[in-house]
C-alpha cells in the first residue's frame, strides 16, 4: 500500500474517534526522541497522517495536549499503585509492594514520568482535571500513611511528612534511575535486589519500631536495568 493511501486510511479511522490516542501516543515517542519543548502539533499531525488542522479539534494547543498526558499517567501511577494495595496485608507490606509498582512503572515511561513532575508543562493549576488526577495518585501514599500511623506501624505524626518523605526517597531513585546515574556505578546488588533493598530502607526510615535489613547482601553485580 502505497504512503498516502496508508496515510488516507488513516485519516479515515481517526474521524471514528482515534485520533486524540493516537496524538498522545506519537506525542511519546515524540518527546522519546527530541524531547517535550520540541514538542509540535503539526508535526504529530504529519506522524499520524492527518491534516495539520485535525489535532486542533481535540487540543487548544501543545500545552493541552501535554495536560492531557500527564493526566493519563498520573492516573496509570495511581492504578498500578493501588492495585497492589491488599487489605489482608499490613501497612508496611503494601508500602513496599506500592513501591515497587511506582519504580517499575516510572523506570518503564521514563518519558511520561519526567512530564508529570518536570517545567514543560506550564500554568498547570489552570488545568482542575490535572491536579484532581495528580492527588488521586499521591493519595495513595498519603492513605497509607495515615493508615499506618494509626495502626502504630509508622511513626506517630502527621501523614503528610510520612509521605514526603516515603515520595522524595521512592522519586529520586527513579530519577537517579532514569538517568543512567546508577548504571555507570559498580553497584553490590542487580537492580531488582537493589530496588528492594531501597524500598526496605525507605520503610525503616518511617516504621514506630523499623525492621532489621539484613547485612548478609551478595557480592557485587553487574548492574542491569
Amino acid at each position: 500500500m502505497s504512503r498516502a493511501a496508508s496515510n488516507q486510511n488513516n485519516a479515515t479511522s481517526y474521524h471514528h474517534g482515534n485520533l486524540r490516542e493516537a496524538l498522545l501516543s506519537a506525542a511519546v515517542d515524540s518527546i522519546r526522541e527530541q524531547g517535550a519543548e520540541n514538542l509540535s502539533l503539526r508535526a504529530l499531525a504529519r506522524v499520524v497522517g492527518v491534516s495539520q488542522t485535525a489535532p486542533y479539534r481535540h487540543f487548544a494547543d501543545k500545552n493541552g495536549l501535554l495536560v492531557e498526558l500527564a493526566r493519563q499517567t498520573f492516573d496509570e501511577l495511581s492504578r498500578v499503585t493501588s492495585e497492589r494495595i491488599d487489605p489482608a496485608l499490613n501497612c508496611a507490606e503494601n508500602l513496599l509492594r506500592a513501591g515497587e509498582a511506582y519504580l517499575r512503572y516510572a523506570i518503564a515511561n521514563p518519558e511520561k514520568y519526567r512530564l508529570i513532575f518536570g517545567s514543560s508543562i506550564t500554568q498547570r493549576e489552570q488545568y482542575p482535571q490535572l491536579q484532581t488526577a495528580a492527588r488521586s495518585a499521591f493519595n495513595v501514599l498519603l492513605q497509607l500513611m495515615a493508615e499506618g500511623a494509626q495502626r502504630g506501624e509508622f511513626l506517630p505524626t502527621e501523614p503528610m511528612l510520612l509521605a514526603n518523605n516515603c515520595w522524595s526517597s521512592i522519586h529520586g531513585f527513579a530519577l537517579l534511575t532514569i538517568d543512567g546515574v546508577f548504571a555507570r556505578k559498580e553497584q553490590p546488588l542487580g537492580f531488582d535486589d537493589m530496588l528492594r533493598v531501597h524500598l526496605q530502607m525507605t520503610l525503616r526510615a518511617i516504621q514506630h519500631n523499623p525492621q532489621h535489613i539484613p547485612h548478609n547482601l551478595p557480592d557485587a553485580m553487574p548492574f542491569s536495568d
